[in-house]
């Protein structure tokens, strides 16, 4: 076990295959859904549920000891979903880490889908499944490292007037089979697998980064480190994207958008090219 400054990264040894690492900000409602998706079904792979939770009067915390007693619920003063994940990340005891966002439906078998691939695989440090959105269609979770450029187009208006533009496209990897597994840069932090070691290695994610981009940064840093970051084709959720800066001119929209340009700012020096 490493240290990441005068803290552990983890608190306790491993004893479980997944430790499923969730944070909670006024998504009550969402969890209501989600967790019942999750504890409805039998997979083979040992794993527990991790929430943390910014207490908001929301009726969280009753929700949980009511009718999820084998959620371990933690609360934390701050919001920052960095911040927040890392705390679930300190105090996981799995083999793996998955990040699962709150407005989500997990599938049959997608735990025990997801473990099988990461023991195939011991140079993949993350991987990320296939999501579907409520209708049923694609969700291309599976992406290429942002430049200047992507993060314009996609994070301000410019991408509603030029929709079906070539970077968009070469950022979605539209030109991959998304049937089978393939590699690429990063995968969105909605239901992303994380290898313990990976992170002993490289570290937790970059709390500086409020709202968004943590989990592009940590892949960026573990593909330099050397591990491969996987897209698996077996469907795993359905995403319900309750991201509050989506389509929106709003302070969550400015975070975003300052995160985008800290990880650009952050990297812009690197020589690390994708090849994907």
């Amino acid at each position: 076990m490493v240290e990441q400054g005068e803290q552990k990264i983890f608190l306790y040894p491993v004893e479980l295959d997944l430790s499923v690492v969730m944070i909670n900000y006024r998504m009550r409602y969402h969890l209501e859904r989600c967790l019942p998706s999750i504890f409805d079904k039998e997979f083979r792979c040992t794993y527990e549920i991790i929430i943390v939770n910014k207490p908001s009067g929301d009726g969280t915390e009753a929700l949980i000891q009511d009718k999820f007693p084998k959620v371990t619920l933690i609360q934390h003063a701050h919001f920052g979903i960095a911040e927040m994940r890392n705390v679930g990340i300190r105090h996981s005891r799995g083999r793996y880490i998955l990040m699962l966002d709150a407005d989500t439906i997990v599938l049959h078998h997608a735990f025990d889908k997801m473990v099988e691939f990461m023991d195939q695989y011991p140079d993949v440090g993350g991987a990320g499944a296939k999501t579907l959105r409520p209708d049923g269609s694609l969700e291309y979770n599976a992406k290429r490292f942002y430049t200047l450029w992507t993060i314009i187009i996609r994070r301000t208006p410019l991408g509603k007037l030029f929709p079906n533009n070539p970077w968009d496209r070469a950022h979605l990897m539209l030109d991959k089979n998304h049937d089978e597994p393939f590699e690429c840069d990063w995968m969105a932090g909605a239901c992303y697998l994380m290898r313990r070691e990976t992170i002993e290695q490289i570290g937790l994610f970059d709390d500086k980064f409020y709202f968004g981009f943590e989990d592009v940064d940590w892949c960026y840093r573990a593909k330099k480190a050397g591990w491969k970051i996987m897209y698996i084709p077996h469907p795993s959720i359905i995403h319900y994207v309750q991201r509050s800066s989506a389509g929106r001119l709003n302070r969550m929209a400015f975070e975003h958008l300052k995160s985008g340009i800290r990880f650009y700012l952050k990297h812009r020096q690197q020589k690390f090219k994708t090849k994907l």
